[in-house]
């Protein structure tokens, strides 16, 4: 009787406190798998040269006599430095810029030296300059821009040497104390011989402000 008592009291508390319930297994809350995809592509990155390698105030010096991948001209050293492939510095060379040197050239006669990055032309002598690198400005951005303001962009642009005056250096130093070119960049008649050793019509040319 009493083992009767205790199973009825055992069974209304199961009923009064819901254990006799059927338990439901926890829901599984669903996995949100998150791809992420990797780029294991490294690009290979341009050799940026030290900026020292660009204060330059002597007319030319020669540090490495072999192929040049890259001519700079930073228009505020007044400098051309050659580069080799690997980034490594060949030749620097004091420079002068057209009259009219701050900013790049938009159109014919304004006497600025243009901005940007170019092929070589021709590689030719010349009577007035002693010899001269054209290189393919305008490219097509200058051609649309000076295009969208309404300018003709010009053209002929060249590293050049010296007036004939001055072919045996002696006034080096005058002029490249000034500015005084079309738009065109001077050298010595020294320097251009060096530069001209050195590259070819593959060469890049990249003239910056």
């Amino acid at each position: 009787m009493m083992k009767k008592y205790l199973l009825l009291i055992g069974l209304g508390i199961l009923l009064f406190t819901g254990c006799g319930k059927k338990v439901e297994p926890p829901k599984k809350e669903p996995i949100v798998v998150v791809v992420v995809e990797v780029n294991e592509t490294v690009e290979e990155e341009e050799v940026v040269p030290e900026l020292t390698v660009y204060d330059w105030q002597q007319n030319d010096e020669l540090i490495k006599s072999e192929k040049a991948h890259k001519m700079v001209v930073v228009k505020d050293k007044r400098v051309l430095v050659l580069f080799n492939e690997e980034g490594d510095t060949l030749s620097r060379h004091r420079v002068s810029l057209g009259e009219n040197p701050v900013g790049t050239k938009l159109k014919q006669g304004d006497k600025k030296t243009p901005e940007g990055v170019y092929g070589i032309r021709d590689i030719r002598g010349d009577k007035k300059y002693y010899k001269e690198i054209l290189i393919d400005y305008p490219n097509r951005h200058d051609v649309k821009r000076s295009k969208n303001l309404g300018f003709n962009p010009g053209g002929g642009i060249t590293f050049h040497a010296q007036v004939n005056w001055n072919w045996n250096g002696s006034g080096d130093d005058y002029t490249l104390s000034n500015d005084w070119t079309n738009g065109c960049i001077a050298l010595t008649n020294h320097g251009m011989n060096t530069v001209l050793s050195m590259i070819d019509k593959n060469t890049i040319v990249e003239i910056r402000e």
